[in-house]
């Protein structure tokens, strides 16, 4: 085994990771602080719509990316790894930004292309800010919101976060401006510095979000008229539309809920939704049954019940709710007759179960 010179290593990522796990116990509120901005945030992929235009184009490929640099630099975070929380924090809000901004006039399966692709050219190059807000502000609803409150200014002042990436001296360095130890260690500061970053982040990529896609403002049960399959129109879940209403300031609130309920597109779309007729339980219960079917043909049965028994922790057939028990005893019975019970991918859940 090699050994190597570092002071910051994996070991000690885990130590400080377990003493910020006890911080979170005994400060239960900011762990579900945390916990409720991070969930607002990735309900976002349900306001950005797909198409069969846009479908498989990239179009929402900054947004995605921002949010698997969310969950890194929270984890950066859980390892007393502060400087580079926040460097992942900067990744986020321009991504973010991008998202808006390569679906500005949605074409973004068109816009996003070049940068997508990662091509060496000054046009595929990730755009300044300075260029990103001239697109952004032209946009109607940004410039009405603008006019109320400053988020241009906001997203600015979010500019320390690039002191993090350059090392702008003692306080941006891997000591936050403290005297400790030249390795990973817990610091409440450091954490706390971290989360005012990680909710303003969230805050204004989302409100911009919210602004592009005014119909995410709608409080409004789909399920009623779509059932479990819900299409991919930009919409928000009423529980993360709750969540917003719940930790997003106020003024920020009734700014975008106004530019909203104007908003002809949401008028119109709110007519197109009230024009459905709900649905049974009659029709929701074939939905499920027409999913698990296809779930079925493509990994087996024996692959499906394992993934039912998980989704519903229970230990059996015989244990899981009487509606379930009866669905996947039917569905066993179409599953033996069209060939489909046996596990069509045995080696890979082997290796997975001996990984576990």
């Amino acid at each position: 085994m090699a050994f190597f010179p570092f002071t910051y290593n994996p070991e000690r990522s885990i130590e400080v990771n377990d003493v910020t796990n006890t911080y979170f116990k005994n400060n239960k509120e900011i762990a579900e602080k945390i916990e409720t901005w991070a969930w607002i945030y990735h309900g976002l992929h349900d306001a950005i719509p797909t198409t069969m235009e846009n479908l498989w184009s990239g179009h929402q490929f900054p947004f995605r990316e921002s949010w698997e640099e969310l969950q890194i630099s929270c984890t950066l975070c859980q390892f007393g790894l502060y400087k580079q929380a926040m460097c992942s924090l900067r990744s986020v809000l321009e991504l973010g930004l991008l998202s808006v901004y390569y679906n500005i006039n949605d074409l973004g399966h068109e816009t996003v292309k070049k940068w997508l692709a990662s091509k060496n050219s000054n046009d595929a190059n990730t755009p300044r800010f300075s260029d990103v807000w001239k697109i952004l502000i032209a946009h109607p609803n940004i410039e009405k919101f603008q006019d109320k409150i400053d988020i241009k200014q906001r997203l600015m002042d979010l500019g320390y976060l690039h002191n993090y990436v350059h090392t702008k001296g003692q306080k941006f360095s891997n000591q936050i401006g403290l005297f400790k130890t030249n390795t990973q260690s817990f610091e409440t500061i450091g954490l706390e510095n971290w989360l005012v970053a990680f909710q303003e982040v969230i805050l204004l990529v989302v409100t911009l979000h919210l602004l592009k896609y005014p119909t995410s403002m709608i409080d409004y049960d789909y399920s009623l008229k779509f059932g479990i399959d819900v299409p991919a129109f930009p919409h928000m879940r009423q529980g993360n539309l709750r969540k917003i209403n719940d930790e997003f300031p106020e003024a920020i609130i009734k700014a975008i809920q106004k530019i909203s309920d104007e908003d002809e597109e949401v008028k119109d779309f709110k007519e197109w939704i009230d024009s459905h007729e709900d649905m049974t339980a009659e029709d929701v219960e074939n939905q499920i049954v027409n999913m698990d079917k296809r779930e079925i043909e493509r990994q087996g049965f024996v692959s499906y019940i394992r993934n039912q028994l998980a989704l519903y922790r229970a230990k059996s057939v015989e244990t899981l709710i009487p509606a379930v028990k009866d669905r996947v005893e039917k569905l066993e019975i179409w599953a033996r007759k069209n060939n489909h019970y046996e596990d069509k991918f045995p080696n890979l859940h082997k290796k997975a179960n001996n990984n576990i």
